[in-house]
C-alpha cells in the first residue's frame, strides 16, 4: 500500500507594503507642527499684547505729572512753589520757555494729536524739550514726557467771543444776599496734550482741557 508523502508547507511570501501608514503619520506630524507653531505665535501675541499694557499703564503716571505741570504754569493757585505769580505771565502771547501757545495750532492728526507731538522728528521745536521728570522727579531711565498748551482761540492776542471759545465758570449753587449784580468772567480754554514714550518704542498720548 503506497503512502503519499505530505507536501511540504511553505510560508506565504510578504505582502509588499504600500507605505499608507507613513503617509499618514507624516500628515499627523505635520499638523502637530503647525498646532505648535500657532500656540507659539498665540502665547508671544499675548505676552506682547499685556507688555503694552503694561507700558501704557506705566505712563499714565507721568501723564498725570504732566498735567499738574501744566496747571501749575497757568494758574496761581495750583503751583504752590512759586506763589509770586504765575509762570504765564501773559496768556496772549506765546510763551516757547513754558510749551505755551496762545492759539491753537491747528495741526491736529486723526488722533488729534498736534503735528509737534506727533513724531520723535517733530521734537526739534525748543518749545518741546522740557522733560518733565527733570522738574518733578524721576520717572524712569527709559521715560520722556513731552507737552504743549494751547490756547482755544484763533489767534494771539486778548481773548474774546469772537477770538476764543469762552465759558463763565460755574457759579456756586447757593445765593447770595445783597450780590445779585455779582457776574463771574468767561475764560477760555486750555487744551494740554501730553506725549508719552516709554520702553520698547512705545508712545501714550494724553489730552486734557483746563480753564
Amino acid at each position: 500500500m503506497s503512502s503519499l508523502k505530505p507536501s511540504l508547507l511553505r510560508a506565504a511570501p510578504p505582502a509588499r507594503q504600500r507605505g499608507v501608514v507613513l503617509f499618514i503619520a507624516l500628515i499627523v506630524m505635520v499638523a502637530l507642527s503647525l498646532a505648535a507653531i500657532a500656540l507659539i505665535r498665540s502665547v508671544d501675541t499675548t505676552t506682547t499684547v499685556i507688555g503694552n499694557l503694561a507700558f501704557r499703564q506705566a505712563s499714565i503716571l507721568p501723564a498725570n505729572m504732566a498735567v499738574e505741570e501744566a496747571a501749575a504754569a497757568l494758574f496761581v493757585d495750583a503751583d504752590p512753589l512759586h506763589t509770586a505769580g504765575s509762570r504765564i505771565p501773559s496768556r496772549d502771547s506765546n510763551l516757547p520757555a513754558e510749551n505755551y501757545f496762545a492759539f491753537w495750532q491747528n495741526s491736529d492728526d486723526a488722533r488729534g494729536i498736534p503735528l509737534m507731538l506727533q513724531k520723535r522728528t517733530a521734537f526739534d521745536s525748543a518749545s518741546l524739550r522740557k522733560m518733565i521728570d527733570a522738574s518733578l522727579g524721576p520717572v524712569g531711565h527709559q521715560t520722556e514726557v513731552r507737552y504743549m498748551i494751547e490756547r482755544m482761540c484763533v489767534a494771539a492776542g486778548q481773548a474774546t467771543n469772537a477770538n476764543c471759545n469762552l465759558l463763565p465758570p460755574t457759579g456756586p449753587f447757593g445765593t447770595t444776599v445783597g450780590d445779585s449784580s455779582l457776574t463771574l468772567p468767561s475764560v477760555p480754554y486750555y487744551r494740554v496734550t501730553i506725549r508719552v514714550d516709554g520702553p520698547q518704542n512705545t508712545a501714550s498720548f494724553v489730552q486734557a482741557m483746563l480753564r
